[in-house]
């Protein structure tokens, strides 16, 4: 089964709490990104993680937690939903 991610992430973009900070810029079309979300994140070049969304700052940073595995093994707790 091939997992599409709903918001970009650049997984070096770590910060000294664990966290990674892709931009709302990246979010796939209609994808609500809010705090408290699980959503499923990736990009070209890596597999896709699920990662619960901490934080949605007002410069449009978002930071999120990756969790450690294969996304398959997390996506019963992906919440994320489109707007519309």
């Amino acid at each position: 089964m091939a997992v599409t991610w709903d918001l970009w992430v650049d997984y070096r973009r770590r910060d000294v709490d664990g966290l990674t900070h892709p931009s709302l810029g990246g979010a796939e079309p209609g994808v609500v990104i809010e705090p408290g979300a699980f959503v499923v994140v990736g990009n070209e070049e890596a597999d896709p993680a699920v990662a619960e969304v901490v934080s949605v700052e007002e410069n449009g940073v978002v930071l999120v937690r990756v969790l450690p595995g294969r996304a398959e093994d997390h996506l019963h707790l992906v919440t994320a939903r489109r707007a519309g």
